[in-house]
């Protein structure tokens, strides 16, 4: 179990905050950006623009990967919360100090789950493995729906 949690801190590094190295697994290794890395590179305006009508805007993606790691953070402290996930997608727009708050949030939020997940010893919980294999395939999502809303946003 060892081996698997290291790749998996490994993965949600890679997806969350990027690598610097000619190895990656998910992301391009050049330029390297995971989530708050790609994020970092538009503004509040550009993070506020739905590419469709009635889209979500990457704004929202950024709040709901918070909130959801958030939400994960009470299951490592042994809480049952109830989960309202229109509640993860009410953030669409962001002034420029709401947007560089949201991102600093966001970073924190991956890093208190990363130190979390490093600290667990017993994982026989029927859904703690499971659920912490699932923070993979859903950042992998939203950084690849975020990373296309990207090149849409910045071509214009």
């Amino acid at each position: 179990m060892e081996n698997s949690i290291k790749g998996l801190l490994e993965l949600l590094q890679e997806l969350y905050v990027g690598t610097n190295t000619n190895e990656s697994w998910v992301i391009d290794a050049k330029p390297g950006h995971g989530f708050t890395a790609a994020i970092d590179t538009i503004n509040a305006e550009q993070a506020s623009i739905p590419i469709v009508k009635g889209g979500s805007t990457i704004a929202a993606h950024t709040e709901h990967l918070r909130w959801s790691l958030l939400f994960a953070m009470e299951f490592y402290k042994g809480n049952r919360p109830s989960s309202d996930w229109k509640e993860s997608w009410k953030i669409r727009q962001v002034t420029e100090e709401e947007w560089t708050k949201l991102r600093e949030d966001l970073l924190e939020a991956y890093l208190m789950v990363r130190d979390a997940i490093e600290k667990i010893q017993d994982w026989s919980h029927e859904y703690l493995w499971k659920g912490t294999l699932a923070l993979l395939p859903h950042a992998a999502y939203h950084l690849g729906a975020v990373k296309q809303m990207m090149l849409v946003i910045k071509e214009h």
